[in-house]
This record gives C-alpha cells, sequence and structure tokens, in this order.
C-alpha cells in the first residue's frame, strides 16, 4: 500500500479506540488510529509516529 503526504510527529496520547493526539511541525493535530486493538507497547508518550496529511 502506497500512502502520499507522510509527515513524521511525536505520539501524545490516545483518547479513544480511533483518535489519537499528535505533536506534527510542533501543533497538536488529531489523527485517526487506524488499528483500533491496544497498542499499549507502542502507543507510548513521546513515541515517533507517522501520519497522512
Amino acid at each position: 500500500m502506497r500512502y502520499d503526504n507522510i509527515r513524521g510527529g511525536r505520539f501524545i496520547t490516545r483518547l479513544n479506540r480511533f483518535e489519537a493526539a499528535v505533536e506534527i511541525d510542533g501543533r497538536e493535530q488529531l489523527c485517526h488510529v487506524k488499528n483500533t486493538g491496544r497498542c499499549k507497547e507502542l502507543l507510548v508518550p513521546g513515541a515517533a509516529v507517522f501520519a497522512q496529511v
């Protein structure tokens, strides 16, 4: 699968199964979480993430 307009950022917190707060370019952004599983060991505050903008 190929994605365009990918930006790197830092994970802040998971708001619910489908939404997460992510810092991209110094601004907090609301992002959709595609994997609705727990991901507790992956989604820790400060973890590097990539989002399609």
